[in-house]
């Protein structure tokens, strides 16, 4: 398993190239989120309820098919840790912590 990697925007941002798709109803599961999202520094940053409820919010797949984002809930209202998984290699590329309250002005 990979060690926490929390991204940068930069890095975030690259893995969403040819726009983000919807695939939560028909996502499969490519590696053990959860393992990964036990570990300090991305453990934080989840739900206690979403983290022992296993609950996924949403995935979304980049238009070329190379990377899912796993969308878990956060600690604070209007914030989800972004779980990276790169699809061919079926391993966390890393994590982000995206809050839309502040980057879309909820």
């Amino acid at each position: 398993m990979i060690s926490a990697r929390k991204l940068t925007e930069k890095e975030y941002l690259a893995t969403m190239s040819d726009g983000m798709k919807n695939v939560t109803d028909t996502a499969e599961r490519l590696t053990d989120i959860w393992a990964y999202a036990s570990q300090s520094g991305v453990r934080e940053v989840i739900s206690e309820y979403g983290f022992e409820n296993r609950l996924i919010e949403a995935v979304y797949e980049n238009g070329g098919g190379s990377y899912q984002h796993v969308l878990l809930y956060g600690v604070r209202e209007d914030t989800y840790a972004v779980i990276v998984v790169d699809v061919r290699k079926r391993a966390v590329f890393g994590h982000y912590l995206l809050d839309i309250g502040e980057k879309y002005g909820l």
